[in-house]
């Protein structure tokens, strides 16, 4: 397994001269195809998402979830949201990204135009989302290392810091790196949660968690909008990593369902165990800060250790794509614009981004999700599985993605995240149906 990660990008890194080199192809295929020869198994796309998923993300949406539903409602919320993640989302534009061997911001070309994609795909897909998650990890990570180091709130600015520019290094050396680094947080998570459900069922047992009831009341489509919120990013810019793989519709399958939903649901339910403990124990602010709960909770410091390694993890993801939309946009070097979103990130943590958490997801659920709608919609509906790239600013494809978002927002009904994936790709393929018919009609 650990040969198949190296092979991920096609070089056999071993030795110095080996890893300059997968660095250069990181930089060369930032907007060129990935070719056939460089794909191999989709075992370390796999990985790396499940690095991504199975990590604090997971937790925080956990908690999330406590402040309107029960414990059975979280659970069939997680289970909703996660093949909404997996269905809708992650194989459709992974497997873009496994035909034609480019990232996101490429494939948005086809349904946004050479400009228009900057907007929509780099910028509201992933530049901004990720700049964000970033942020928020590194605010719970940070509070994690905190308690850690006896809990003295004077030092989490400069842990805020460290961790904010430790967080990005392996993705400024690109997806071999990352694999690696996600092979070893897989025990850290494994240990967490052996940790977390161990302490629950002793402090609470089965009874007191079915037995609570929130102070306010949601419906389980208001926890499955939690769920895709959380997620929807890394499920959009799925071309980055199956661009790797073989073009295969079976590996993508694979790779997502494997890293998707084994993490995703034991993680959100034992965070939503954790999270149903620690509020009946004591009066918990935030549920979805993972520190505070565990701190509660009082498992052992080498758990709030280990939640640097997860965090780590996961971050890795969002500066590293962040870079690479940032490279697509303004071009230069993807190693130095994975730095400075990283940088800004970590700003946006030591602002307190980590107090907006559920409103900042409610908001990617409904501006990031319409964008994958069109680009779906453009390659398999009306381009016919070609990618049609474009020049400039195509402005159906941004008025279909912006009518969409405003569904999202403001229409209540079912998933709001789901609900501007189908409008603004129903609004894309009826612009194109009503143009072919007219064009025919001139003819």
């Amino acid at each position: 397994m650990a040969n198949q990660l190296k092979d991920i990008v096609g070089n056999n890194a071993t030795n110095e001269s080996a890893q300059y080199d997968i660095n250069q192809e990181e930089g060369k295929y930032a907007q060129s195809p990935v070719p056939p020869e460089k794909r191999k198994s989709w075992l370390g796309i796999a990985a790396i998402y499940f690095g991504m998923t199975a990590s604090l993300s997971a937790f925080a949406t956990g908690g999330a979830l406590i402040s309107g539903l029960t414990l059975m409602q979280s659970i069939m919320a997680a289970v909703l949201g996660t093949a909404i993640l997996v269905f809708l989302f992650f194989i459709p534009t992974g497997y873009i990204g496994a035909r034609e061997g480019f990232n996101t911001y490429i494939v948005g070309e086809a349904a946004f135009g050479s400009k228009g994609s900057n907007i929509a795909t780099a910028f509201i897909v992933t530049i901004i989302p990720c700049v964000g998650w970033y942020g928020v990890q590194v605010s719970i990570a940070a509070d994690a290392l905190t308690e850690v180091f006896g809990g003295n709130q004077a030092l989490t600015p400069w842990l805020m810091i460290f961790l904010g520019i430790l967080f990005c290094l392996p993705a400024m050396f690109g997806v071999v790196s990352m694999a690696w680094l996600d092979y070893l947080a897989i025990p850290a998570i494994l240990i967490i949660t052996i940790y977390g459900f161990t302490r629950v069922m002793n402090m609470t047992g089965l009874e007191g968690l079915l037995n609570y009831e929130p102070a306010t009341s949601q419906s389980i489509v208001w926890g499955g909008n939690l769920m895709v919120g959380s997620m929807v990013v890394g499920a959009t810019f799925t071309a980055d990593y199956t661009r790797w793989t073989k073009n295969k519709l079976s590996h993508v399958s694979y790779a997502g369902i494997a890293g998707n939903f084994p993490p995703l649901l034991i993680l959100t339910i034992v965070a939503v165990m954790m999270g149903i403990s620690a509020t009946s124990i004591e009066n918990v602010n935030e549920p979805w800060n993972i520190a505070e709960v565990m701190k509660v909770l009082g498992l052992p410091l080498i758990s709030l250790a280990l939640v640097i390694v997860m965090q780590w993890s996961t971050n890795i993801t969002s500066s590293y794509s962040a870079g690479l939309a940032l490279t697509k946009v303004f071009g230069w070097s993807r190693f130095w614009w994975t730095l400075i979103a990283a940088v800004v990130g970590t700003i946006l943590s030591l602002l307190g981004i980590m107090q907006y958490f559920i409103g900042f997801l409610g908001i990617l659920a409904s501006f990031v999700a319409p964008a994958a709608g069109v680009m779906i919609s453009e390659y398999f509906f009306v381009s016919k599985q070609t990618l049609n790239r474009k020049q400039g600013f195509y402005w159906p494809g941004i008025l279909s993605w912006f009518i969409g978002g405003l569904g999202a927002y403001f229409i209540p009904f079912f998933i709001p995240a789901v609900n501007g994936a189908i409008i603004a790709a129903l609004i894309y393929y009826l612009i194109h149906a009503i143009r072919s018919d007219t064009n025919n009609q001139a003819a």
